[in-house]
């Protein structure tokens, strides 16, 4: 068994002692009966570490760690003070039911708990997490409690102790960050995830000079959708200054020059040695970059070849631009060298909305061979140049039997396991889907245990029955 799980189960047995019906004072119960002071303090600290929420503290629940072990008797409510780890890591969700913004007074209340963690927090990292969701989609500008840009603000005189950090809430509320972030001290800043629900009034907040003042990032997920957004130059910026990370998710317009001006790094790549989850999703402006020669198609080519990948395991692009597929025919050929250059180690393939070709599709899928999870993302409408999913794509990923042969020609994508299909539909035929699954199913090590297919006309009829198979098969109709 997991230690960490060894070590919760004991947690209800050693609160239980305290309310045992034969302690008929503390002194007797803390050195007879709790046994968990006859170990050494060290100890004891990571006891109460362990049983504490994770990875983030619920700081509005009575009755979970760390605040219910201030119940139990004056010695543990002690140790939980003076543990300051216990206090540094919480999370709040706005907007919800349990919390629903109760007025000024329930307002008051939660500020004044988040001060009194972040004092006994002393002087250790924090981890906090702000969620807003919403009752509504797109709630109006006047049902939003002051509450969020106040604890904002009061985290900010924190931001020195920043080290995991998540925002998510209506991009209005981001206004104390956009005024002070020219001065903030991020220095310990390694995790920074923002997300923005889109709100009418939106403050100015440069996200390229936020992530420049943070010294050590190792994950950065951006999704703004209004107001100042990246731009693949502004991404560019942040992979040299942030030559360690790990995750990357990033919202971005599709403007890539690539000079010295913009980037600072005209001729060489962008060279990032730990990157193993990439994560763009690109959309263009039609009243931006006119004066830009390249096409957005040739920016994102250019600004994904500049880029030196070493362990890249995951990668997902969304396009939210044009899907005219003759202005990316000049350009397939250099997103098929990037794919080249990352196919020793990508496992997950995302690609959403690209303007491929199903022969282009065959030609990404055919170069990234190790790929295991799959996600290929088209319109739901029927496409003016053709699908880009039809029976020649489930006939690439068959495994065929060769006459007279008991072995078989390998597919594209051998080592497949899961696949997510999002086409129209009208391309492809249930005898081939069959043929492609029966084919995939029971083929150790590399079985296909998951099929999704999310189309506008039906394609197969009783996914169920491949259950037996090993195979879990889900179509959604639209």
């Amino acid at each position: 068994m997991n230690p960490r799980c060894k070590v919760r189960k004991c947690i209800p047995w050693l609160l239980a002692c305290r309310f045992n019906s034969d302690c008929q004072d503390i002194t007797r119960f803390g050195h007879n009966k709790c046994f968990i002071l006859r170990l050494p303090i060290e100890l004891q600290t990571q006891i109460f570490i362990e049983c504490a929420s994770y990875p983030y503290g619920q700081l509005m629940i009575e009755h979970e760690a760390p605040q219910v072990l201030l119940l139990v008797c004056k010695y543990w409510r002690d140790l939980a003070y003076a543990t300051s780890r216990l206090w540094s890591s919480f999370e709040i969700h706005f907007g919800t039911w349990e919390q629903n913004f109760k007025g000024k007074e329930g307002d008051a209340r939660i500020l004044s708990r988040v001060r009194l963690w972040l004092r006994r927090s002393g002087n250790y990292p924090l981890h906090v997490k702000l969620f807003y969701k919403p009752l509504a989609p797109r709630p109006r500008e006047g049902t939003l409690s002051h509450l969020m840009s106040e604890m904002l603000a009061l985290l900010l005189q924190y931001c020195s102790r920043w080290q995991d950090i998540e925002l998510s809430m209506p991009r209005s509320c981001f206004a104390p960050l956009s005024s002070a972030a020219p001065g903030l001290d991020l220095s310990s800043l390694s995790s920074l995830v923002l997300n923005s629900i889109p709100s009418i009034h939106s403050d100015f907040l440069d996200v390229r000079n936020l992530a420049s003042n943070c010294g050590k990032l190792t994950r950065l997920h951006i999704n703004f959708e209004s107001g100042r957004v990246l731009t693949l130059d502004d991404c560019g910026v942040i992979f040299a200054q942030h030559p360690n990370l790990s995750s990357c998710k990033l919202y971005a317009q599709c403007l890539f020059d690539g000079s010295s001006e913009h980037s600072g790094h005209a001729l060489d790549k962008f060279i990032l040695p730990a990157l193993s989850e990439l994560h763009l999703t690109i959309y263009s402006r039609s009243n931006h970059g006119l004066n830009n020669s390249s096409s957005p198609q040739t920016a994102l080519t250019m600004f994904l070849n500049r880029l030196e990948l070493y362990v890249l395991t995951s990668l997902r692009i969304e396009w939210f631009v044009d899907n005219d597929r003759s202005l990316w025919t000049s350009c397939h050929p250099f997103f098929v060298k990037f794919l080249e250059a990352v196919e020793p180690t990508l496992e997950t393939l995302s690609l959403g909305y690209l303007p491929l070709s199903e022969e282009q599709l065959i030609d990404c899928l055919r170069a990234t061979p190790y790929v295991t999870s799959a996600e290929l993302l088209f319109s739901l409408g029927e496409e003016i140049e053709g699908p880009a999913i039809t029976d020649k794509l489930l006939r690439a990923l068959t495994f065929i039997r060769r006459s007279g042969s008991i072995s078989t020609s390998e597919p594209l994508l051998c080592m497949l396991q899961s696949l997510t299909l999002q086409c129209h539909g009208k391309g492809c035929s249930e005898q081939e889907l069959v043929r492609f699954l029966g084919s995939r199913s029971n083929r150790q090590p590399h079985t296909l245990q998951t099929l999704k297919l999310q189309t506008q006309t039906p394609i197969l009829s009783g996914e169920s029955r491949w259950i037996d198979s090993g195979i879990n098969v889900t179509e959604v109709c639209v």
